[in-house]
């Protein structure tokens, strides 16, 4: 029997799960039984095509769970933050599994109402649109470092340049703001949104088992705000200890013009290990010795296959709010105990009319603390 999904949202990063449930629909894997359109006069073109799959379409949850409560397999919700764990509780509550965007929610506690839902939902889970915990390549990754046989890891860094200008952050009411019109906590920022897979996965590769993530013990940082009308901040170099004795090094912007894709270093006792998104990935011994080395491809095939795959079999891995919460903890900790430095025209400069802001030397910047673990000012970054 076909696995029965309904989808929250078709517009914005929607459309990305839209597209991958609609080709799973095609094979005759699952049927979009239902779906949630806010907009209908925006997403035209999507709701034409949901009519070749008999879909029904709903103005909004609490109409589609009228319907079809007890009645769905997993329900897809791409929607934003601070609507991540009030759906993810209905969905639950109303019977069905659940395939939650990434971050899991906008606090370490709707992260754990959210466990709490799961742990009383009579065996369904939550498992969480972190799509590079899916890939592949990264788990093999994660696979040989329990081997031990690169020894203990020292250090994990990862830094990403993409550029984001005023269309990225006036697409909808809670770009860069900390909290929801309604309260709902969102901690909308580079760490947290568009690089907030590369974070997550720093912590999941450093953990001591495949299916947990390390524990953050402390975090320092420095946040960097050039756009004034946001509320945190669009570049980062965060540094964070873990419990598991590895050291996590983040570099995050916005404000550049050249796009640079998140690029991941390994530094272990016997070896080390790089993997940049799109690109490639080896492993190599400490004398330089290549040991394996791949593509890196796009995992959300692999993540969709995953969770539809683990409706049936629960000894599939996912993506799980533990894994989640561990990210979810450094967001806190940032908000909590370092503010965001407002930089001035003597470090930022502001393109016309697109709105990109640039940031003085950031590029250059980046990589000497990518190569050697520094934080911005460490590398000798006096932007104010």
């Amino acid at each position: 029997m076909k696995t029965r999904v309904a989808l929250i949202g078709i517009s914005g990063y929607g459309f990305v799960h839209f597209e991958h449930i609609r080709r799973l629909a095609d094979k005759g894997i699952v049927e979009l039984a239902a779906v949630v359109v806010i907009n209908p006069d925006q997403v035209q073109k999507q709701l034409e095509i949901l009519k070749h799959y008999n879909t029904k379409i709903y103005a909004s949850t609490r109409e589609m769970y009228a319907d079809f409560s007890g009645k769905l397999d997993l329900v897809c919700i791409p929607t934003g933050i601070a609507f991540h764990e009030p759906m993810t509780i209905e969905a639950l509550r109303n019977g069905a599994s659940v395939l939650v965007e990434k971050p899991a929610a906008g606090s370490v506690a709707d992260i754990e109402k959210m466990q709490n839902a799961e742990k009383e939902s009579n065996g369904k889970f939550v498992a969480v649109g972190f799509q590079h915990t899916y890939a592949r390549e990264l788990q093999f990754i994660k696979r040989y470092l329990l081997t031990g046989r690169l020894g203990s890891i020292r250090n994990i860094t990862v830094k990403g340049l993409w550029p984001r200008n005023d269309s990225y952050y006036h697409r909808n009411n809670w770009a860069g703001k900390i909290k929801s019109d309604s309260g709902a906590w969102i901690l909308d920022s580079p760490i947290n949104n568009a690089f907030a897979h590369y974070l997550n996965i720093e912590l999941f590769l450093a953990g001591k088992t495949f299916r947990t993530s390390a524990h953050p013990t402390g975090i320092e940082a420095e946040l960097y705000r050039a756009r004034k009308e946001i509320e945190t901040f669009d570049t980062c170099g965060v540094r964070v200890k873990t419990a598991e004795g590895t050291v996590i090094t983040a570099l995050f912007t916005h404000t550049t013009l050249r796009n640079d894709n998140p690029q991941l270093r390994i530094d272990c006792e016997k070896g080390s290990i790089y993997w940049k998104v799109d690109e490639s990935w080896n492993i190599r011994s400490d004398s330089g010795k290549l040991l394996y080395s791949g593509v890196v491809e796009q995992p959300h095939s692999d993540m969709f296959a995953d969770v539809i795959a683990r409706l049936s079999d629960p000894e599939v891995f996912t993506c799980s709010l533990d894994i989640a919460k561990a990210h979810a903890a450094c967001i806190e900790k940032l908000y909590q105990d370092f503010t965001p430095k407002q930089l001035t025209e003597a470090s930022v400069t502001r393109t016309e009319p697109d709105g990109q802001y640039l940031l003085k030397d950031v590029e250059t910047v980046f990589e000497t603390c990518y190569r050697k673990n520094l934080l911005p000012s460490e590398a000798g970054a006096d932007w104010n």
